[in-house]
């Protein structure tokens, strides 16, 4: 699960909500909050007000 939520964050340079991915991921609000405070925990993703930023964005669309 991790590793698919980083991997959305790191797709939407332009940062993203936790209801976006909620939506998108077909996953519960709460486990995706969990996931993504354990990765801004460790330093993989950051957050600016609601929306979490890829630290090092990587374009998976190439």
């Amino acid at each position: 699960m991790e590793e698919l939520i980083e991997k959305y964050i790191n797709a939407n340079a332009d940062g993203v909500k936790i209801a976006e991915m909620e939506e998108t991921l077909q996953q519960s609000r709460l486990r995706l909050g969990y996931v993504t405070r354990k990765l801004l925990n460790e330093g993989r993703v950051e957050k600016k007000e609601n929306r979490y930023y890829p630290v090092n964005h990587i374009d998976y669309n190439k």
